[in-house]
C-alpha cells in the first residue's frame, strides 16, 4: 500500500509538471496493445511482396534493360589507346535508405552480372555495406569495396582513374545504386541516365542528385533522369 501510494505521487516535467496519477494507464495499455497489433499485420502483408510479386522492382528491371539495349549516348573507350567509341549503358540508382539499396543489389546482380555481362556496384556510406562485381575472374583479388574505389570505376573518365596508381585500367562499372551519401560532390558525369527509385523528402535532394551527371565536363549530349513518384494512394 506504501508503495502504490509512492508511485502515485510520482511527478515529471520542469515547465509542465505531470503526475503519474493523472494518466489512464488502463486505456494507454490497451492503446500500446492495438498498436502492436496493427504493426504485426503490416509486417505479415509486407512479407508477401516477395521479388517476384514487387511490380515496383520489375518496372526498374525493365527500364534497366531498355537503357542498356539502346543507349542514346557514346562513351571514349578506355580499354584502348586508340578513339574507339562505346555505347554508354551506364545508370545511377539513387535511394533514400541503404536497406533499399542493398534490396535492389541483390535483386539485380543476376540480371545486371549473368545476363547483361555488365558490372554492378552499391555504395551505402560505410564500406561493410559497399560490394561490387567488378573487377571479375583472375583479376577478382583486386575487387575492393572503398567507397572512392567504387566511384572511380564506376565513373573512370570524369575521375581520372588513368592517374591512379593500384587502379586496374580494364573494364568498368556500369550499373551504380546509391544512397545520399554521393548526392554531394561527386563527378559520376560518364553516367548519362539516373533514376530516383523513391522520392527524397527535401526536394533540394533531388537537384543535388541531378547534378553527379549534369555537371561541366560530360561527354553525352543527352542525360535523363527517372523518377518513381509513390502511389497516390501511399502519398
Amino acid at each position: 500500500d506504501d508503495m502504490e501510494t509512492t508511485v502515485l505521487d510520482w511527478k515529471t516535467g520542469k515547465k509542465f509538471e505531470y503526475s503519474l496519477n493523472h494518466l489512464e494507464l488502463n486505456r494507454w495499455l490497451e492503446d500500446l496493445d492495438n498498436d502492436k497489433n496493427q504493426l504485426i499485420e503490416i509486417q505479415q502483408t509486407a512479407k508477401k511482396i516477395t521479388p517476384d510479386r514487387d511490380y515496383k522492382l520489375q518496372e526498374l528491371k525493365r527500364l534497366i534493360k531498355i537503357k542498356v539495349e539502346s543507349p542514346f549516348n557514346k562513351l571514349v573507350s578506355i580499354a584502348t589507346e586508340a578513339e574507339l567509341y562505346i555505347p554508354n549503358k551506364k545508370v545511377l540508382i539513387f535511394t533514400a535508405y541503404a536497406d533499399t539499396a542493398i534490396y535492389l543489389y541483390e535483386n539485380l546482380y543476376d540480371l545486371v552480372v549473368n545476363e547483361m555481362q555488365l558490372h554492378i556496384a552499391i555504395v551505402t556510406g560505410g564500406n561493410r555495406s559497399n560490394k561490387t562485381s567488378y573487377p571479375p575472374g583472375k583479376h577478382s583479388f583486386l575487387r575492393q569495396t572503398d567507397f572512392d574505389r567504387i566511384l572511380s570505376n564506376f565513373s573512370p573518365r570524369s575521375k581520372n582513374r588513368n592517374l591512379m596508381r593500384g587502379m586496374p585500367q580494364e573494364g568498368e562499372i556500369d550499373i551504380l545504386i546509391a544512397t545520399d551519401c554521393i548526392s554531394e560532390g561527386q563527378n559520376l558525369q560518364d553516367c548519362d541516365y539516373m533514376i530516383n527509385y523513391d522520392i527524397h523528402w527535401n526536394p533540394v535532394r533531388i537537384i543535388q542528385r541531378f547534378g553527379r551527371i549534369d555537371r561541366i565536363g560530360s561527354t553525352n549530349n543527352t542525360i535523363q533522369m527517372v523518377n518513381f513518384w509513390p502511389t497516390k494512394d501511399l502519398d
